[in-house]
Parts: C-alpha cells; sequence; structure tokens
C-alpha cells in the first residue's frame, strides 16, 4: 500500500514537471517567434527616446513579450496585437522611470548645441528687451517658444514634464512682465 501511494506520488511529480517543461519550451518557441516583434517595438522607441541603447530596450521588450505570453487569453484578442500592447506597455514605463531616474536638470550643453548648429533664429531685437537676470534655462525656453517649437518638444530637450514646462513658462513671462514695466 506505501509503495503504491508513493509510485502515485512520483507519477503526479513527474507530470508536474513534465507540464512545466512543456510550458517552459512553448514559452521559450514564442519568445523566439516573437522576437522580430520586440525587436521592431525596440527600434521605433530608440527613435524617438535615445536614452539608452538598443541591447537595454530590448531587454525590457522581451519582459513585456514574456509578461504578454502568460497573460494572453485567446478568447479576447490575436497574440501578436496583444503582445505589442505588452511590449510598448513596458517600454513606455521604461522611459519613464529613466527619465524619472535620470532627471537632467537644465543642461548647458543643449545650449551650446543649439548655437552650433545655428537650431535658432536669431531675434536680436525680442532679447534687447529681456533682462540680464533671467536664468539660462529662461532664455533657452524663449529661444524654442519663438522658433514655434511646441511644448513636447520642449519637454523632451529639457527632460521634464508638461506641468514643469507650463510652471517655467509662467515664471519666465512674470519675470519678462516685471523687466518690462
Amino acid at each position: 500500500m506505501l509503495r503504491k501511494k508513493a509510485l502515485r506520488r512520483h507519477k503526479m511529480n513527474h507530470e508536474i514537471s513534465s507540464d512545466s517543461d512543456k510550458s517552459k519550451e512553448l514559452e521559450e518557441k514564442l519568445v523566439r517567434d516573437n522576437y522580430g516583434l520586440v525587436v521592431s517595438q525596440a527600434l521605433s522607441f530608440l527613435e524617438k527616446n535615445p536614452l539608452t541603447t538598443l541591447d537595454d530596450y530590448i531587454q525590457v521588450g522581451l519582459i513585456g513579450l514574456l509578461k504578454a505570453i502568460r497573460k494572453f487569453d485567446e478568447k479576447k484578442a490575436k497574440f501578436s496585437t496583444f503582445a505589442v500592447v505588452c511590449i510598448r506597455n513596458e517600454l513606455l514605463n521604461h522611459v519613464r522611470k529613466y527619465k524619472k531616474k535620470n532627471k537632467v536638470i537644465f543642461n548647458d550643453s543643449i545650449t551650446k548645441r543649439a548655437i552650433k548648429e545655428n537650431a535658432y533664429i536669431s531675434k536680436e531685437n525680442l532679447f534687447e528687451y529681456t533682462p540680464d537676470h533671467i536664468t539660462q534655462e529662461q532664455n533657452f525656453i524663449l529661444k524654442l517658444k519663438l522658433e514655434n517649437h511646441n511644448n513636447r518638444e520642449i519637454c523632451d530637450l529639457l527632460s521634464c514634464t508638461r506641468r514643469e514646462l507650463d510652471n517655467k513658462i509662467r515664471e519666465l513671462i512674470v519675470v519678462l512682465r516685471e523687466a518690462n514695466r
């Protein structure tokens, strides 16, 4: 009797381990089959946000793919569609966390690069009326606004949120109004 129970337990353990082996093999096959999807999403994120290397984006995308494999429900969507959403979400979270962790306090090299590349239109007449005590960041924001850059582009250059940029613009307007009264 004890022997039969031991044999049954051994069989059950073997079946469980063979099931987990099969699921691991299936997971690895799905990762191999959808690796191109991860790479394409990583490349698109690299173009828009060249914050880290392509390898980093691919690794983050693979995590998103694994989450998609584990959470996929055939009844709700096609796998590739669901996987793309999971991969993009993981990449977006990575970009947000990276920007938050490595928040750039205004970097003078951005201004130097813009000046070097003649990335702004000279508006000397206007800058004659700007006070000398505005910060380099405020001066840079003013130049970008005069060049008709939108807030999203300025946020990307300054690595700040739209709300932070709105506050910076409000402060700049206050400084300009006070100086030109």
